[in-house]
């Protein structure tokens, strides 16, 4: 419903507010509603035709359409294509005709409003080539958690949900079954928990599988051995509390691009045990002569710690590794590596000072500025939210870093990174800094790094095997 909406909420006694919503959708309005916990009711019209949804406490309970009812009638009225909109109180429904969670409701609803469109405008035209659709097993015990994944990722016409697991004995038994393109997988389950059905996974039929996680402190330990055991990918499971949207958005690219992870290049790291004397002391008024940026994401995880636990013995570098997951993990990752490495690791905090031999984890959506305060280099986090989702300032990092470090700059890319509009590359490259990448035939996920390497900015290229030997010639 594109055209302007008027909105006249009148509150009890005729107080509250009146006036005009312009460019809102209805989908965004029921979303609010639902977000901030409402109970209202919201009087729809297109035309001669006129529907009722109910919201009661953040849920939607209820819908009427002429003589329909429930669900089929909450998508009759969200697939109208236009018409107004006025909120009215809410009595209670005693009786609720719908039990799906909104997120499921309005994801589902777009969905269907995008087959609608693309069926009427697709009437006159020749019948398209028929493209191979991404097929996904969900695999969780929630049978709600499942709907809403299966909605969010349907939503996207090149994506098919072959089936869903509520163990993982069931997902095995399917996966033999239907042999899927990618599997998303729960951690703690009955039966089988995820961990047992991942190692059988990649044992039997090694294929890309992304953790889905409720992300909390419990949890951190659980989603590091995962990745160990071969998991591409893990994500926080859809929140309420955020833009159900851009959530959907960000997982589809996501699932997309950890499709492309070639399992086959898949192997166990053997990590280094380290004893105290390997552990390097760190002086923080030292001033870092090198910088070095690592960018990994879907597919990079073990490359990342290969190469942070490579690092070398007295160095005259900083490193920054800048990675695709929410920055509340980014404490537990460091800890994991800091008994693991020769640089002390630590999560990126604002002030960072740049300093030899030390190492930050970095989430890679957040804007890093880099600062001088008493001639020491100093990382800011001027980031606003948690997590800004939309934000992608690696090419300001990337900018900012040459103009200080110059040829003395190192950007080591890894598979899944983000690298923004690759501006920031090229910026690094004309200052004579160095872009270095493991050899294409030997990345997990080489998709990301192939469009670096045609712009020709790559300035070398390795075998994973001499990881050591390329980190210390570039940190000491």
């Amino acid at each position: 419903m594109s055209e302007t909406r008027k909105n006249q909420a009148q509150a009890h006694g005729g107080s509250g507010f009146a006036g005009t919503l312009r460019n809102i959708q209805l989908n965004d309005i029921i979303q609010m509603c639902c977000l901030a916990g409402a109970s209202i009711c919201v009087r729809v019209r297109q035309d001669q035709e006129q529907g009722i949804l109910y919201i009661q406490e953040g849920d939607i309970v209820h819908a009427e359409c002429g003589s329909i009812t429930g669900v089929q009638a909450f998508f009759t009225i969200m697939g109208w294509p236009s018409g107004q909109f006025e909120t009215l109180d809410a009595p209670l429904v005693t009786r609720p005709t719908i039990k799906e969670p909104y997120q499921f409701l309005l994801m589902e609803a777009a969905r269907k409003a995008d087959e609608q469109a693309q069926g009427s405008s697709e009437k006159s035209r020749p019948e398209p080539a028929v493209q191979k659709r991404l097929r996904v097993l969900i695999v969780d015990d929630s049978a709600i958690m499942s709907k809403i994944v299966t909605s969010m990722l349907m939503a996207d016409p090149t994506i098919e949900v072959i089936d869903n697991a509520k163990n993982g004995e069931e997902a095995l038994e399917k996966m033999r079954q239907l042999s899927p393109d990618l599997i998303t997988m729960d951690v703690n389950m009955p039966v089988m928990g995820g961990s047992t059905a991942l190692k059988h996974i990649m044992i039997e039929s090694p294929c890309p599988v992304v953790i889905m996680s409720n992300l909390g402190p419990t949890s951190y330990a659980t989603i590091l051995s995962f990745l160990n055991l071969g998991a591409v990918d893990f994500m926080s499971k859809p929140v309420k509390n955020h833009n159900i949207v851009t959530q959907q958005q960000r997982m589809v690219d996501r699932v997309h691009l950890a499709v492309k992870t070639n399992m086959k290049r898949f192997q166990r790291l053997r990590l280094p045990k380290r004893t105290p004397s390997d552990f390097l002391p760190i002086n923080e008024r030292l001033k870092s002569e090198r910088f070095v940026i690592m960018v990994s994401g879907v597919g990079g995880y073990l490359e990342m710690v290969h190469a942070i636990t490579s690092l070398p013995p007295a160095p005259t570098a900083c490193v920054l590794s800048m990675q695709s997951i929410p920055p509340q993990f980014s404490p537990a990752l460091a800890d994991y590596l800091n008994l693991r490495s020769r640089f002390e690791v630590h999560p990126l905090a604002d002030g960072a000072v740049l300093c030899p031999g030390r190492c930050y984890i970095g989430a890679s959506r957040r804007s890093i500025e880099i600062v001088v305060e008493t001639f020491v280099p100093v990382l800011k986090d001027s980031t606003q939210e948690a997590w800004d989702e939309d934000a992608s300032g690696v090419d300001h990092l990337f900018s900012r870093a040459a103009d200080l470090f110059k040829d003395r700059m190192v950007v080591l890319l890894l598979s899944g990174g983000e690298y923004g509009t690759m501006e920031g590359l090229r910026r690094i490259k004309a200052a004579r800094g160095r872009i270095i990448a493991p050899q294409l035939e030997k990345c997990i996920l080489p998709a990301t790094i192939e469009p670096v390497m045609k712009e020709d900015l790559i300035t070398e290229m390795f075998d994973p095997k001499d990881m050591m030997h390329v980190l210390k010639r570039y940190c000491t």
